[in-house]
């Protein structure tokens, strides 16, 4: 007897977390997707020195979650494997896009909107923005790479025109000079104007490097 995998689509409740006041007197609407192994109230820790009367931040959760170590200890998530791969982003598109929408609907007509991806959460958004398009007015793909197995020049959110500031610690102990020159030559092979922001830092967020990177081309 032969065994066949089936698929089978149905609602599910995801989890978020959320900073600031008011959405509808927000002037910086925060879109930010963790990394793999975190969960999304790390995600929001990292703006606790943003004024919340102006920055309305919502952190997605991915939608795997698992022990981090064994069979116990912190609960952790991702955001896709190699099984079922493009089923993965297919569902994290769809789920992103509402959960942005959502919110957007709320915030006044003037506030920014700003898309920040860290690590495999980076890589997400990369992969969401090429099959959505997104109202954005900014992309910080943040210590991740950029897929190579698509066509960034075509994404339905045109990454060719949205301001993009890609930004990485020089002591990142996952991104190697050479894995940043790969980078640098995916993006160039799409034709992406992405300007790249290294600073000293490993591999996480680094809080006063993030509110740097606001000050000196988001909050102008």
């Amino acid at each position: 007897m032969e065994v066949e995998a089936h698929f089978f689509t149905t609602q599910k409740t995801v989890r978020y977390s959320t900073y600031g006041s008011d959405i509808r007197r927000a002037k910086y609407f925060w879109f930010v997707l963790h990394g793999s192994k975190m969960l999304s109230e790390q995600m929001i820790y990292k703006f606790s020195d943003f004024d919340p009367e102006e920055h309305f931040v919502v952190a997605p959760e991915a939608l795997h979650r698992f022990y981090e170590k064994n069979f116990g200890g912190p609960v952790v998530a991702s955001w896709m494997t190699k099984r079922d791969r493009d089923l993965d982003i297919q569902d994290n598109g769809e789920y992103l896009s509402k959960l942005y929408t959502h919110f957007t609907n709320r915030l006044p007509e003037d506030a920014q909107k700003i898309i920040l991806g860290f690590s495999q959460g980076g890589i997400i958004a990369y992969r969401w923005l090429h099959r959505h398009s997104i109202d954005v007015d900014a992309f910080i793909p943040y210590a991740c790479g950029a897929p190579e197995d698509i066509d960034l020049s075509e994404a339905k959110t045109s990454l060719s025109t949205l301001p993009t500031y890609q930004t990485y610690g020089t002591s990142d102990q996952f991104l190697t000079p050479k894995r940043i020159e790969m980078v640098k030559n995916i993006l160039a092979k799409n034709k992406l104007s992405t300007k790249m922001y290294p600073y000293a830092g490993d591999h996480r967020i680094d809080r006063n490097h993030l509110k740097k990177l606001f000050n000196d081309h988001i909050n102008i």
